[in-house]
């Protein structure tokens, strides 16, 4: 009976060990979630000197490495995602169609991340971490300025565009859960800020645009 005890006990300790899960290794899997746009706007003579702010969504895809010591999760991860809002419009809205005052528009289209990663893991299959790394983004904005004189009577429009690609840095924080062995599920909150955008020549003196992202991603990941 005592020897039957002790070959129950070595072969329950050996299963035990196999149920333990170990996040080395590498990943690759797809995300989307809530994106908040935020863009502080300001100019040298402006009506609207102020912190302007649209809800939309992402989407895209995600990969990764992780390191395991002990509880300590380490690794490096990069995503890319496209950005789904409509423009951020503020001015007078008579000036969009060549009459008289200021507007704007301002729009993200994509995002990308490259970051490092260090958490805990609460369980075996339970992860925590934080994050933060560089980012970059596709922005574009546009300045209007429209100025009537009426002795004579005539207008004087212009307009100055940006579109491009501008860099910055992003963090945050996250959970992730093994769902299996080779599947996972994350939820994660990224706060994005980015250079300051200067349409140029045209448009309002001055003009310039101080992007910045908030985001709630989940995430299905294969890891291998």
């Amino acid at each position: 009976m005592l020897a039957s005890a002790a070959v129950i006990g070595l072969v329950g300790g050996a299963h035990a060990q196999d149920a333990s899960y170990n996040w080395s290794g590498s990943y690759i899997g797809i995300e989307g979630g809530y994106a908040g746009s935020s863009v502080h706007f300001g100019a040298d003579t402006t009506n609207f000197d102020d912190t302007y702010h649209k809800d939309g969504y992402l989407g895209g895809i995600y990969a990764g490495h992780d390191w395991q010591s002990g509880k300590f999760v380490y690794g490096v991860v990069g995503d890319f995602d496209f950005v789904g809002m409509h423009d951020t419009e503020f001015g007078d809205q008579a000036a969009f169609t060549g009459g008289k005052g200021e507007a704007y528009t301002y729009d993200v289209d994509w995002v990308a991340t490259a970051r490092a990663r260090a958490g805990y893991a609460v369980t075996d299959r339970w992860l925590a971490f934080a994050t933060g790394g560089i980012a970059a983004g596709h922005f574009q904005a546009t300045s209007y300025s429209s100025v009537f004189v009426p002795f004579p009577p005539f207008s004087s429009a212009s307009r100055s565009d940006f579109s491009g690609v501008k860099l910055g840095g992003v963090f945050g924080i996250g959970t992730e859960y093994a769902l299996a062995d080779k599947w996972s599920l994350k939820a994660e909150y990224l706060h994005y800020i980015f250079d300051e955008i200067e349409p140029g020549p045209g448009g309002t003196a001055g003009a310039s645009f101080r992007p910045s992202l908030d985001t709630i991603k989940f995430g299905l990941a294969y890891r291998f």
